[in-house]
């Protein structure tokens, strides 16, 4: 599914230069659940950005499913995302004023058809948020609000999942409870690639990367 040949991301500021990643190469194939761990500033994040066709490398090659996905255009890398790839955040990235409802549906690249209607309510019961569908975030609690966002993930029924730390502001129940909702969606035929520095994936994953100072160092 991903194959990514020599990523490299430097960044610039004020006459210095960072390397986030160093050389990245690895084969990333359809239906694996994949853990990428390394210390704080290893380059998890810039690769998962890069990953689905948020940042652009300086230099390398980034294919997805057989397109370089940076020889797209923006709005055909945009249209990708739509409909191939699912996020999820640390942060959640929700919208504050929009209610359960509003924010999975935003996912949705098209018009607000009763059947996409019937799919995001669908994904709100199976997360265990039907009963809040009408709540906006602020309401939520952190485990409800992760859930929030992977429904809003999983609504266009995408080939791949990036997620980037999703756990990290949850407690050990909430986060095991998001971690097999993951793990669900991989088991239905489905990719991760997951950005995690706990051990609720350790009983999913089927493979796990290591970056340290941006380069891979195990796999």
């Amino acid at each position: 599914m991903i194959r990514c040949d020599e990523v490299t991301k430097i960044f610039r500021k004020n006459g210095s230069e960072i390397t986030s990643l160093d050389r990245f190469t690895a084969d990333i194939g359809a239906g694996e659940f994949v853990a990428v761990r390394g210390p704080s500033g290893s380059g998890k994040t810039t690769l998962l950005l890069t990953l689905g066709g948020m940042q652009r490398p300086s230099a390398g090659l980034v294919q997805f499913s057989g397109r370089d996905l940076y020889r797209l255009s923006p709005a055909d890398r945009a249209g990708l995302r739509s409909a191939e790839i699912g996020f999820v955040f640390q942060m959640f990235h929700l919208v504050p004023y929009l209610d359960l409802m509003g924010n999975v549906l935003l996912a949705s690249p098209g018009k607000l058809g009763p059947a996409v209607r019937q799919r995001a309510g669908e994904l709100l019961d199976k997360l265990g948020l039907a009963e809040r569908v009408s709540h906006r975030p602020g309401e939520l609690s952190a485990g409800e609000r992760q859930r929030l966002a992977v429904a809003r993930a999983l609504l266009n029924r995408p080939k791949l999942i990036l997620a980037d730390e999703p756990t990290g502001n949850l407690d050990p129940e909430n986060a095991a409870e998001v971690i097999r909702h993951l793990a669900e969606f991989h088991q239905a035929g489905g990719t991760v690639v997951l950005v995690t520095h706990g051990t609720a994936a350790d009983t999913y994953a089927d493979r796990f990367l290591r970056l340290k100072q941006g380069r891979l160092v195990a796999d």
